[in-house]
């Protein structure tokens, strides 16, 4: 394969700012300042420009159409303000784009006409780059004598400016153009030099396409396991930084060194990734190479009919871009596989064309390759004489060809062995200026002691004075802890004082609440004996009552059960037993529990409770505030009156619960107090006594179990309380 260049030339050229830009994050953050500058102002300014001039450089390895994109739009705005560079700098990113799709004729003008604009402005570095660019076209057109012109116009400018970046691309730009001529010795040299700049620059980057040349050399020189060392270098680097222009050129590489070796099952999966990654890059040139490649790896796995296919579509990539050589090589390999399947004239004809080619590209290696398909396909079609002549000449090119790789290779155990010198002198020299620099930081460090020494006097000066300071202020601060100490005892005496006062206003609560809730059910008991000791009744009359006062001393002793319960709650801080219950059930026990007192009224009860009504709370909590809603409906209800309940789902998140009466109602004043405080008990519609305080434990119990409660009333209409409490989530439900 010819030596990598192609879009990472371009890219270590034109693109040198696209480096600071290596992180996704960071081109998103400056795309969106663009569009937000754009979107503010209809003139956009050399800010922006800039700007939109890095976003052009820092996709072009990933996405050239972005780079496309943004490279019109620079200059488009740059034209609107008259920018000069702006102008130049964009014709240059389309021209880089054109480049990479093998439209050489386009880029060959745009290049010239940013060339034009960085000579009126004298912009050096951008006059380099357009050399390069132009050179590296020539060099793929052929022109080599033409390519190398202009590397050393850009290699003066890049030395006079001191640009050791861009002198060390230079040098390898020319390193290739010599590999392609032939002169392997020179590649060799001019890889090195800039090989030696990049390891002083540490410039990984730069360093790898140079890796990836020289292995080209050692694979051309069949120094396989050399070759494969340098891409392993040239790999590891592309692999670190995600550039996917060196890794499909390094991968096409490996898979060339396993097939010359054989190994075409090795072989294989190298070249069809590069392919995968040529393809996506619309890299014309690489693509054409690849497919030359997949052409003579089928020839060697004996699939004729696949080798035509790839060698015929690399040929016609080659003659579109013009890059004879390509072609050049894509015929050698039509001839070969003609002549392997005995269509001896297609051979001899692309071989003879091949041959032309290499002479005038004076290129030994497709002169031999090609000499040798010449003399094959003439002795098939029993051309013996001139098979013969054609082989002595193929006979005379193959013994030149190894006695310059013999000399080659010389010239590369030289060149290395240069180099490591070159690296172990650059060592020794940074070894030196090492301990000088050491030497310089001993005598600092000494300085620095002395200075130590007086600031150590200082300090300690300052230390004493700061200590009798601090010691003053630590007495004073003691002297505040102690009277804060004092004030919090004594707002902890108060807080203890105010809660066994309002223990003492529960306990004077409970007992009012016991003693109305308890009173009904003890004063039936007793009748029903006085009316068993006056013979009222009979035994067996007594004897049917009994199940229905059991009853109702059942109902009794689990609501007193509940409210002691409840009580302790209070008293001890015991924590919540939230558990799933249905409503339906406390509905239904407590309008058992108030039977005779709905009987004495006639007050008839209408239920509309759902059966998804199912609440997550303390069951025993819930039905003390059901209770005290019952009680206060019937007490405030008139005979012969009704009371509506109802329960459902609230949003799928909490169950709602009212109860509605049409009895007294409430005033305005008095249901703005409802649940704020105790207030004055009132008389039920037969005179039945009360506490005035039922409603401040429902909304403590309901609030307990985060929930909500209000109440909505009208004097003289009746009064509607209501509740709300978590649902049973359904997922925990059903688990």
């Amino acid at each position: 394969m010819k030596p990598f260049l192609a879009l990472f030339i371009i890219l270590g050229f034109n693109c040198t700012g696209a480096y600071s830009l290596p992180e996704k994050g960071t081109t998103d953050s400056l795309r969106q300042l663009v569009n937000i500058a754009l979107k503010k102002t209809n003139k956009p300014d050399t800010l922006i420009i800039n700007r939109i001039n890095k976003l052009a450089e820092a996709y072009f390895e990933s996405q050239p159409d972005s780079t496309r994109h943004f490279g019109q739009l620079q200059v488009k705005l740059s034209k609107q303000i008259a920018y000069q560079k702006g102008i130049a700098d964009g014709t240059l990113h389309l021209a880089d784009v054109n480049t990479l799709r093998g439209n050489y004729t386009v880029a060959i003008t745009q290049y010239n006409t940013s060339l034009s604009i960085y000579r009126q402005l004298n912009n050096l570095h951008g006059i380099s780059d357009c050399y390069m660019e132009l050179g590296y076209i020539q060099d793929y057109l052929g022109q080599y004598d033409a390519a190398l012109s202009l590397y050393k116009k850009a290699l003066a400018i890049t030395i006079k400016t001191r640009d050791e970046k861009n002198e060390a691309e230079t040098y390898n730009l020319m390193g290739i153009t010599y590999d392609n001529k032939g002169d392997v010795s020179k590649a060799l040299d001019y890889y090195f030099k800039a090989l030696f700049i990049d390891v002083q620059r540490k410039d990984e980057l730069s360093a790898a396409s140079k890796y990836n040349n020289i292995g080209l050399i050692m694979q051309h020189l069949e120094l396989y396991p050399k070759a494969l060392n340098y891409y392993a270098r040239a790999r590891a680097i592309w692999q670190k930084h995600n550039d996917q222009l060196g890794l499909s050129s390094v991968y096409q590489n490996i898979g060339e060194t396993f097939m010359a070796q054989h190994y075409y099952a090795k072989a294989i999966p190298y070249l069809r990734r590069a392919a995968a990654m040529f393809t996506q890059q619309g890299d014309s040139e690489g693509t054409c190479l690849i497919y030359y490649d997949l052409g003579m790896y089928n020839y060697y796995v004996n699939r004729p009919d696949s080798a035509l296919h790839y060698l015929n579509k690399s040929l016609i990539i080659a003659a579109n871009s013009k890059v004879i050589i390509n072609k050049a090589n894509a015929q050698v390999g039509l001839a070969m596989v003609y002549n392997a399947i005995k269509q001896y004239n297609l051979a001899y004809s692309n071989a003879t064309q091949a041959l032309a080619i290499g002479q005038t590209l004076n290129s030994l290696n497709i002169h031999t390759d090609a000499s040798l398909q010449a003399s094959l396909a003439l002795g098939g079609l029993k051309h013996y004489q001139q098979a013969y002549n054609m082989h002595l000449q193929y006979s005379a090119l193959k013994s030149e060809l190894k006695h310059a790789e013999g000399i080659n290779k010389i010239m590369l155990y030289n060149i290395e062995v240069d180099f490591a010198r070159k690296q172990r002198d650059h060592a020794e020299q940074q070894l030196k200026r090492e301990k000088v620099y050491q030497t310089k930081i001993a005598s600092q460090r000494n300085q620095n002691i002395i200075y130590a020494a007086l600031s150590v006097i200082l300090a300690t000066v300052a230390l004493v004075y700061y200590n009798a300071k601090r010691k003053q202020q630590r007495i004073n601060e003691l002297l505040a802890e102690k009277n804060r100490s004092i004030t919090q005892h004594q707002d902890v005496l108060n807080t203890q004082a105010l809660k066994l006062n309002e223990l003492n206003v529960l306990k004077d609560r409970l007992i009012s609440v016991l003693a109305h809730d308890l009173r009904a059910p003890i004063s039936t008991l007793r009748g029903l004996f006085n009316l068993l000791t006056d013979d009222t009744i009979s035994p067996e009359e007594f004897a049917a009552m009994t199940p229905k006062v059991f009853i109702k001393l059942e109902h009794t002793s689990d609501f007193l059960d509940t409210l002691l319960f409840w009580i302790n709650s209070q008293v001890d801080n015991a924590g919540k037993r939230s558990t799933p219950f249905e409503l339906a059930d406390l509905v239904n026990r407590e309008l058992a529990h108030l039977e005779d007192q709905l009987k004495q009224k006639n007050i008839s009860v209408s239920i509309n409770v759902t059966p998804d009504a199912i609440a997550w709370a303390d069951p025993s909590c819930v039905r003390i505030v059901m209770h005290n809603f019952l009680t206060n409906a019937i007490k405030f209800s008139n005979r012969d009156s009704s009371i509506e309940i109802e329960a459902h789902p609230l949003d799928g998140h909490y169950i709602k619960f009212c109860l509605t009466d049409h009895g007294v109602g409430m005033s305005p004043d008095y249901l703005n107090n409802l649940f704020k405080t105790q207030v004055s008990s009132r008389s039920g519609t037969e005179n039945e006594s009360g506490t005035g305080m039922g409603m401040m434990f429902c909304k403590d119990l309901i609030e307990q179990q985060n929930g909500t409660i209000w109440a909505q009333s009208e004097l003289g209409k009746g009064t509607k309380l209501c509740f709300t409490l978590p649902a049973v989530d359904k997922t925990s439900a059903q688990a």
